[in-house]
This record gives C-alpha cells, structure tokens and sequence, in this order.
C-alpha cells in the first residue's frame, strides 16, 4: 500500500494533455500555462501530449529518445502494413480495431511525425542519463537544459525505469523546472527512492495516477504517474480520486484503486 506521501493534499486546476488513454497526463494548467518551453524525456510512438501542447501554446519543445527515428518509423510503417494484409487474406485473424490501428501506423504515424517534429519542435535520437559510456549516444539534463533558450520549462519523463538514472539531477536542476509529470516504474521495488524524491523536490505533487495494464504487488501499483507543480492553483480542500479527466492506461482493463497509508 503506497504511504500518504504519494496522495495529493488538495484538488487543483488540472487540465489532460495528450490522448485518452496511454499517452496522456492530466497537468496543473498554470505550471503548464507559464512554462517557457517543453522538455520530453522519452517519446516513443506516441506524441499526442507534445501535439497539444504546441497546438495550445505554440512554445518549443525538446524531445529526446533514443528507440525512436525515420528509420524505425519506416520500419514500424512497413511491418503494420504487412499485418493488415495478412488480416486481409486471414479473415479469422480480421478483428477492425487491430486493422484501424495498423492503418494509422502505415499510413500516418511518419506522416504525423513529420508535420510535428520541424521548426521549433525537436526530437533528438539521444539516450538520456549518466553512466552508458561512449558509443551509446548518451545526454546528461544537465547538458540538455544548456540547449533551451526558454526556462522554466515543463519536464516530462517516461523513459521506462531509467527515471532512476536521473532523479538526483532532477533535484539538483529543479529551478529549471515549473512543473513535472513522471512515469514511475517498478513502484515496488523503489518506494523509498520515490518517496524520498517527492519529499527534495521543491514542487507540490499534484495528481498520482496508476497505470492499469501493470501489475498491482502488496496493494501497490507497480506503474505510476505523478504530476507536480510549482505554486499550483488549488480549487478544493478535499483531493478527488480519481479525478474526473482520468482515464485508462488501457481502455481493456479496469482502473486501480488507490489506498494509502499513514
């Protein structure tokens, strides 16, 4: 069971960038509102919140993933295509929502790429974190706040149980940020690391969000997302869970519920 520490001490004006489901966050919208500029570690197929937030705000962003680029989006677009005509000749193996979402990869995932990552929306085929040695295409923060001309920014990090990598480089560089969403991973595993993160950070943990298609061990999520800001504008006493803009990780599985403990 996940200590008080992980369960916000009001409601705030929260706002949901990115898709219903896996893909988006629910943020503070003034930490959101009064950042300079976007900050994504870790990316994947999946940029719906970075599309919103340009579309909203029109300020840059910088995205960093190392498992993303043309050719792997080339190569994605080619293999989703190859399963639809599979499903074409296997009618059994036809379901239309698997179909519909090879469609989207084929023919617009590198379309959509392309129309968003120009201009002052950069991705960089980078890995970030300490310690991966030459060859490996690393970046410490550190060295990526160097590139942004505009701060505070909104970080935003899902980089698959590398967060543990980087979080004492969150702490020290914080008064870059105004706000941040992170996906923790192996909650289990690291509850004390996580804990003891909320409490350095110089931020207020806003919202707590478990992610459903992860396992739950001991009544602890074992995937989860926190979102913080700095000077959040609350509207209630009372923290509401789960918070009415909530959605599924994984429209096919029910939401976690979350307990705490004193």
């Amino acid at each position: 069971m996940l200590t008080n520490i992980f369960k916000p001490k009001h409601e705030y004006d929260l706002i949901r960038l990115g898709g219903n489901y896996d893909g988006g966050y629910l943020v503070e919208r003034s930490s959101i509102e009064k950042s300079k500029s976007l900050v994504t570690l870790g990316l994947g197929y999946e940029w719906t919140f970075e599309k919103d937030y340009y579309k909203l705000y029109r300020k840059p962003i910088h995205c960093y993933d190392h498992t993303v680029s043309y050719s792997s989006i080339k190569k994605l677009s080619r293999k989703a295509l190859a399963s639809n005509f599979f499903r074409l000749l296997k009618p059994k193996y036809f379901t239309k929502k698997n179909f519909l979402s090879n469609l989207k990869k084929s023919v617009f995932l590198y379309k959509d790429y392309k129309n968003l990552f120009q201009n002052e929306v950069k991705h960089y085929v980078l890995r970030v974190g300490p310690g991966f040695g030459p060859g490996n295409k690393g970046i410490l923060l550190s060295e990526i706040l160097k590139k942004i001309q505009k701060l505070p920014c909104f970080l935003k990090v899902d980089i698959e149980a590398a967060e543990y990598r980087i979080l004492d480089e969150i702490i020290q560089l914080q008064d870059n940020f105004i706000g941040l969403a992170i996906e923790f991973h192996d909650v289990d595993l690291h509850l004390k690391k996580i804990e003891n993160f909320i409490k350095s950070l110089n931020m207020t943990l806003v919202h707590i969000h478990p992610m459903n298609q992860a396992l739950v061990v001991n009544n602890i999520p074992i995937q989860i997302e926190l979102t913080f800001a700095k000077n959040p504008v609350k509207i209630n006493e009372n923290y509401k869970i789960p918070h009415h803009l909530d959605m599924p990780g994984n429209p096919s599985f029910k939401e976690i519920d979350l307990k705490f403990q004193d």
